[in-house]
């Protein structure tokens, strides 16, 4: 019974996740800054 409920969840954390690398990864282009990317790194790191 629980099979059905994990697959949104697994979606919504990969659609999640890929929000968040594409949004840091254009942020990253503009800036055009090394370093504010490795604090996007860093911050990504501490969630888990």
């Amino acid at each position: 019974m629980n099979a059905p409920m994990r697959m949104p969840l697994y979606a919504g954390l990969g659609l999640g996740a890929a929000i968040v690398l594409t949004a840091s990864g254009l942020l990253w282009l503009r800036a055009g800054e090394r370093v504010y990317f490795d604090k996007i790194l860093a911050g990504i790191a501490g969630c888990f």
